[in-house]
């Protein structure tokens, strides 16, 4: 296979990949594990696992690296594949490719394992990352998460050896974790940690901020990932290169930019519900003078109330809409009343 159409296949798989996650996503509700919710803390631990891991495997024997790898990847297709077959069924369909993998190692069948291994691989990424969307992580989270990881892939594999020699040394093992389209000088392959963040972070921003942001970060992952690729291909890049370091900084572009034109992110419950987001501009910020002349009395009177010194009143375009004894019931007055919009509350 020539380098051009084995780049072509690989920007294919995680565009593939990337597309199989968000349906999952859509259409299929994973339980939540019984962690609480995610705080920058566990961001921290999952970068310490990140980093520390390759340093782990490249002092293990090659055989125990692809036992260990076997075994996490069979338990990520049973978590991925039970909400779908129920959990006996996954196991089941989980040991039995994971059998055959080992089972063409053995027989000396490289392309088969290779193949094998690539779509285990996919399937097990589908999972964990709506395993990690689902169960509460934020657009926050996840824009630290790629931030660190720039950091460190700059290091790793930009100005270190760490990650070639890591490389060297789970290619061509099965449940490697790469996904591999070719394993000549250099190969044709992208990393698991890499694949995760390009999958991990649309189903996020949808789940967050809505449908555009999770198109948006899509796009952007497969547009880096085929920039870097034609670069190989045009022959500009002929070693291994940090993707993350350049996908990172445009992950946390996103979420900057989405947390500004949208008032906050949107809870996992309020995604459930299908609970839209509304826009920043539309959440009155200051009181202005003509918000403030809504305050007489005039504007009370609509309300049929008889409103008392120290109440609340919650005011939408110059519209008192709401009155209560706190701001919450002022809120609360209003849509029952039927106010759709974020009122502006004030003490009367």
């Amino acid at each position: 296979m020539s380098t051009a159409a084995a780049l072509v296949g690989l920007n294919g798989a995680v565009a593939a990949i990337t597309a199989a996650g968000a349906v999952y996503f859509t259409r299929v509700r994973m339980p939540r594990p019984p962690v609480g919710k995610y705080e920058l803390p566990d961001v921290a631990v999952m970068t310490a696992v990140v980093v520390v891991a390759p340093l782990a495997y490249l002092s293990m024997p090659r055989t125990l690296v692809a036992v260990v790898f076997g075994l996490v990847l069979c338990a990520a297709l049973q978590f991925t594949l039970a909400p779908l077959i129920g959990g006996g069924r996954a196991w089941l369909a989980s040991v039995v490719p994971v059998a055959a993998t080992a089972v063409c190692a053995f027989a000396d069948l490289p392309v088969a394992v290779t193949v094998l291994t690539d779509i285990l691989l996919a399937v097990a990424v589908v999972g964990v990352a709506n395993m990690w969307a689902q169960s509460g992580m934020r657009s926050l989270h996840a824009a630290w998460f790629a931030g660190v990881l720039c950091c460190y892939d700059l290091v790793a594999t930009g100005l270190t050896s760490l990650m070639d020699r890591f490389a060297a040394q789970v290619m061509g093992l099965p449940f490697a974790p790469l996904l591999a389209v070719t394993q000549g000088r250099p190969p044709v392959a992208l990393g698991l940690g890499d694949l995760l963040l390009l999958v991990l972070f649309p189903l996020v921003a949808l789940k967050a901020f809505g449908r555009a942001a999770g198109l948006l970060a899509a796009g952007v992952g497969v547009a880096v990932s085929a920039g870097v690729s034609l670069l190989f291909g045009l022959g500009v890049l002929t070693g291994a290169f940090p993707l993350l370091t350049a996908l990172g900084p445009l992950i946390v572009l996103q979420h900057v930019f989405w947390s500004r034109a949208r008032s906050g992110e949107r809870t996992t419950a309020e995604w459930r519900a299908g609970t839209p987001r509304p826009a920043a501009v539309d959440i009155p910020r200051d009181p202005d003078p003509a918000l403030l002349q809504a305050l007489e009395p005039t504007g009370a009177d609509a309300l049929r109330a008889d409103l008392s010194p120290g109440d609340w009143l919650a005011v939408v375009d110059g519209r008192v809409v709401g009155s209560g004894k706190s701001a919450g019931r002022a809120r609360r007055d209003a849509r029952l009343r039927g106010c759709e919009s974020v009122p502006l509350v004030r003490q009367r």
